[in-house]
């Protein structure tokens, strides 16, 4: 599972709306032996301790249950600095998202929950576990810069390891399932994994790679507002003995069988239910109506109802149904337009990391200008974005002075040459 979103939303009606997902989803995987998290567990970069605190409350009851696997091996990861208390139980293997990215050096949310003991984090490494004699190696690609993904992957090269069920975990835009500019195309991917897991890419989906499972873990409750965000949310349940958990797991539905595999898909049902309507030249009672026929259906929680108007609409039309229907539902009531349509719905958060990510490319620009090393340029925007002026300044000098006497010692080097 992935994208949960901690502090999403903090402060107004659906604050609860991400912990209420996860207790739900910790519940209804209490049979499982392994979890793991694909990133963007929290909202921010820098979740403040409210929010930290009542993550690693929720994270508590998988590692308190009795289970008897156990860590065995790091790959390109020191295991013996993984406290003991994150092994305990269900232990969670997590990655960092987009929304938690920090600069080299700088502490980032999931790294955080690793040495408060209730994760192990993986970077551009693995673990390996075992149980009853049957080995799991997990091998974990946190979130980087779209543009740096694929040479990332090439760097790191992680391979399957064997005599082990090898799971791929990454948070990337993929572009077979998500337009952007500089997605990673899936069959850069390295090959010979048994089961793949992407986090970042908010709709649930599976796919096929080199003929073994793709999982698109997708959130686990709506934080955009389309038709997609009618299905239910839930996750995904890798089986990886003959044991069949339709049984263990509510609603949980079997999409994939091979080679002593099974995956599941378990829905989440205590979740709030989120509606997209689209009408043309709408008058006051068509849209009044519809509205109507929603709430008449049994709700525990105010409904999301994202109402799109195109065409011929009057200008009192949004604030009279917001008046009359703001204290049933959380309304997003808009006129849409031909550029509107076009672009992808994006919270508030993913808005600012749009802009982030013009920022990168304007401050790489300038660096390269400035004839700097474009590959250092993320480190100073890193710091910017996290206020850290002085330290920026700092950084950049260093470059500047690196880059100064570098050239000096060519520029000697060659007269030595020249005299000799």
């Amino acid at each position: 599972m992935s994208d949960f979103h901690f502090g999403y939303g903090a402060g107004g009606e659906r604050a609860n709306d991400p912990y209420d997902a996860f207790h739900e989803a910790v519940d209804k995987a209490k049979d499982c032996d392994l979890a793991i998290f694909a990133g963007d567990l929290f909202d921010t970069r820098d979740p403040d301790a409210e929010t930290l605190t009542k993550a690693m409350e929720l994270m508590i009851p998988l590692l308190l249950r009795q289970n008897d696997i156990k860590l065995i091996q790091g790959i390109g990861k020191d295991i013996s600095k993984v406290p003991e208390t994150a092994l305990m139980g269900i232990p969670i293997v997590a990655i960092h998202g987009t929304h938690e990215r920090r600069t080299k050096g700088l502490l980032n949310p999931v790294e955080a929950l690793e040495k408060a003991g209730f994760v192990v984090y993986l970077h551009c490494n693995g673990v390996i576990f075992e149980k009853d004699g049957e080995r799991i190696a997990i091998h974990g690609l946190s979130g980087v810069p779209d543009q740096y993904a694929e040479s990332v992957l090439s760097n790191w090269s992680a391979a399957p390891e064997h005599g082990c069920f090898n799971i791929f975990v990454l948070h990337q835009s993929i572009a077979q399932f998500l337009y952007a500019q500089h997605t990673l195309d899936m069959h850069k991917l390295p090959k010979g994994f048994d089961l793949y897991v992407n986090g970042h890419i908010h709709e649930a989906k599976q796919a096929d790679y080199a003929g073994k499972p793709f999982l698109l873990s997708g959130s686990l409750f709506p934080t955009q507002l389309k038709e997609e965000s009618e299905k239910p949310k839930g996750f995904w349940i890798a089986e990886t003995s003959v044991r069949d958990i339709t049984s263990d797991a509510p609603k949980a539905k079997k999409t994939f069988e091979a080679n002593g595999m099974s995956i599941y898909w378990v829905e989440l049902e205590n979740q709030r239910k989120t509606y997209v309507r689209t009408f043309e030249n709408p008058t006051h009672e068509a849209v009044e109506k519809e509205l109507e026929r929603i709430l008449a259906e049994k709700h525990d929680k105010k409904p999301l109802i994202r109402i799109d108007l195109k065409g011929k609409v009057r200008d009192t039309l949004a604030p009279d149904m917001e008046m009359k229907f703001g204290g049933k539902a959380i309304l997003s009531i808009r006129k849409a337009t031909v550029d509107s349509e076009s672009l992808p719905t994006k919270t508030l958060e993913e808005h600012k990391l749009s802009v982030e990510e013009m920022g990168r490319k304007i401050l790489a620009e300038n660096l390269v200008k400035a004839g700097l090393d474009p590959k250092t340029f993320d480190g100073v925007f890193e710091l910017l974005v996290e206020g850290k002026t002085d330290r920026a300044i700092e950084l950049v000098s260093r470059l500047r002075e690196k880059e100064s006497g570098a050239q000096k010692n060519a520029k000697q080097q060659l007269l030595f040459r020249h005299g000799k």
